[in-house]
């Protein structure tokens, strides 16, 4: 009986301790995450394998990068045209952005470009990164005396990378950069000013004109005198008043006795 009760007890132990050990496990586990941070996850894009950044850009450029095959890389270049065309534009409309908001600085050389097959990182050198960030800060400012400055800036940096990199620069930066958002537009348009009578004041409607002539009409022709024809003789703006019943008028007064009084024809007779 008391062997039996002694190997109850060592296996009751032995069960106990693979419990703790079950226990103490699951403890670190669950400690281990939630004690460590969330990092993010990030993306790299195979096809350009090992060839990011600084390195991607020497062997687009022509130099040799060990470990990188020559004909492998001159196949890749079309792959990365768009990379290179995503961070020309970022860093314009970084230094547009910048230009806007008074904050004009310094644009780093690395950038994460997404591609359809993850990210990648660019990398250009600083005198072109200069360049091209400080032609969006003066794109900015809106003055039409840099217009033509600023495009040929923008251009002509673009050509010397694309030049440098062996690539065929189809369509010149300038005609899709250097246009301006819709709400930057609404912002420099100015309000009408009050004093400003618009076009449709100042002049009248014909339909209107034409409603009112009649009503104007009859009291032209009453106040106006009667007006005769033309004649060969005068001037066309010459203009003879009808005279005949100012003469008539005048002849009676020389006929009638001098000092007779003239009585109204509505005049009544004065009662006695």
């Amino acid at each position: 009986m008391s062997s039996f009760f002694q190997l109850f007890m060592a296996w009751g132990l032995l069960v106990v301790f693979v419990l703790v050990l079950y226990v103490v496990d699951k403890v670190n586990v669950i400690y281990t995450g939630y004690s460590q941070p969330e990092l993010p996850k990030t993306y790299n894009d195979g096809l350009f394998g090992e060839l990011s950044g600084k390195t991607l850009w020497d062997a687009m450029s022509g130099i040799p990068v060990p470990g990188s095959d020559a004909n492998l890389v001159n196949s890749l270049k079309p792959h990365y045209e768009p990379v290179l065309r995503q961070h020309i534009e970022q860093v314009f409309m970084e230094g547009y952005t910048h230009g806007r908001s008074g904050t004009a600085g310094v644009p780093t050389n690395n950038r994460i470009i997404p591609t359809p097959r993850g990210s990648l990182e660019s990398w250009l050198p600083m005198h072109h990164l200069a360049s091209i960030y400080q032609a969006g800060v003066d794109f900015a400012a809106q003055n039409p005396e840099d217009a033509l400055r600023i495009q040929q800036s923008l251009d002509q940096v673009t050509s010397m990378i694309y030049a440098r990199l062996g690539l065929d620069l189809k369509e010149a930066y300038s005609a899709t950069l250097l246009i301006y958002p819709e709400e930057d537009l609404e912002q420099t348009m100015l309000p009408p000013s009050d004093l400003e009578v618009p076009l449709a004041q100042m002049t009248a409607p014909t339909a209107m004109a034409t409603e009112m002539a009649p009503a104007v009409a009859p009291a032209a022709q009453v106040a106006m005198p009667t007006v005769q024809p033309l004649t060969p003789d005068l001037e066309p703006s010459a203009l003879q008043p009808d005279l005949s019943q100012l003469q008539a008028a005048a002849t009676t007064a020389e006929n009638m006795p001098h000092g007779a009084p003239v009585l109204a024809e509505e005049a009544k007779a004065v009662p006695a």
